[in-house]
C-alpha cells in the first residue's frame, strides 16, 4: 500500500506521528523540574522467628558449586550452608545447616555477621521472603518527591 504524504496536511501527520503529544510530554517534563534519583529504601518490622530467612539464603553472585566449593576452603564458617537449589537467574541458594527443628539458630551466639544484620538496610533490590516479619519499603514517600 503506497501512501501519498503529499495529499496529507502537515497537521495531520504531526497528529498520525503524535509528535505533539510528545513534544507536549517532554515540555510538561522540562517545566517539572523533574529530578530522577535512586530509591532508598528502608526495613521496618521485626522477626517473627520463621526461619525461612535460613532455610533459603540468596547468593548475589555464585553460580556453580565448585565456586561455592572453593569458598569453604578459604572461609570455615561457610561450611555451615549447604546448596538447595538456584533461583531464577540460575544462582546458588543455600541452607545453613545450624537451624534447629523449633527454627532457631543452634550456635546463636557465634553466629556469623551476615546473619547478624540480616536484613540489610540496603536489599540491592532484593525482596524479602513471604511472610517474613520484616518488610521493605521505600524511605521517601510519593509526597516527599513533590514540590511544596
Amino acid at each position: 500500500m503506497n501512501i501519498d504524504f503529499r495529499a496529507i496536511s502537515l497537521a495531520k501527520i504531526f497528529d498520525l506521528l503524535n509528535f505533539k503529544l510528545f513534544f507536549l510530554n517532554k515540555l510538561y517534563d522540562l517545566k517539572s523540574k523533574k529530578v530522577i534519583e535512586t530509591v532508598d529504601y528502608k526495613i521496618t518490622g521485626s522477626c517473627n522467628q520463621c526461619g525461612r530467612c535460613c532455610k533459603k539464603i540468596f547468593s548475589t553472585n555464585l553460580y556453580y558449586k565448585s565456586e561455592f566449593d572453593l569458598m569453604k576452603k578459604f572461609y570455615k564458617s561457610l561450611k555451615r550452608f549447604e546448596i538447595v537449589g538456584k533461583d531464577q537467574h540460575k544462582r546458588l541458594v543455600l541452607r545453613c545447616n545450624l537451624l534447629g527443628e523449633d527454627n532457631k539458630c543452634t550456635d546463636y551466639q557465634n553466629r556469623l555477621n551476615f546473619c547478624k544484620a540480616y536484613p540489610f538496610d540496603r536489599l540491592q533490590g532484593g525482596t524479602l521472603l513471604k511472610d517474613c516479619g520484616f518488610k521493605k519499603v521505600p524511605a521517601k514517600g510519593f509526597d516527599d518527591y513533590l514540590e511544596k
